[in-house]
């Protein structure tokens, strides 16, 4: 499938483009640092919060964190998107990219289970409260995948395709 799509995207006039501006791709890269800094930064303190970790801070309170977090998650998948288009033939083929994307698809489903499941029963919660197995299981597993995430992509330039 990503191969597809590559090869439609491959010589379109945003794929010229990219490959020509030489001072874009590592701003690209700063920019998909900056988000990945407010996306991980956040969800770091949310998910640690909502498993139960920092018990002086309120766990909706940690929430007012998600504005910076989807901030970040839009930053990069704008710069990630742009990063395809650039190269779509080698990141198409690279298994880290590969496995980048199925660990992303499983954090938004994980997110999923969280507005489903935790977010409607956090107004109860106190700062003594202990955290529901629900909300354990939704911060661990996010950490876990968003660090797989994290990791996957910095393997990127140095693994080869499937």
């Amino acid at each position: 499938m990503l191969e597809s799509y590559a090869l439609l995207v491959v010589d379109s006039p945003l794929n010229l483009w990219i490959q020509s501006t030489y001072w874009l791709w590592p701003v690209l890269e700063i920019i998909h640092f900056i988000g990945l800094s407010l996306l991980l930064g956040g969800l770091i303190v949310i998910d640690l919060r909502m498993a139960g970790h920092f018990s002086a801070l309120n766990p909706a309170a940690t929430h007012k964190l998600l504005p910076l977090v989807l901030l970040g998650f839009g930053l990069n998948f704008t710069t990630g998107l742009l990063f395809f288009h650039g190269d779509p033939l080698r990141y198409s083929i690279n298994i880290g990219f590969q496995i980048k994307m199925i660990l992303i698809i499983l954090a938004g489903l994980n997110a999923l289970l969280y507005y489903w499941k935790v977010r409607p029963v956090m107004h109860t919660w106190n700062s003594n409260s202990t955290s529901p197995i629900t909300a354990k299981l939704v911060a661990y597993t996010s950490l876990i995948l968003w660090t797989g995430v994290l990791l996957c992509g910095r393997l990127i330039p140095y693994v080869g395709t499937g």
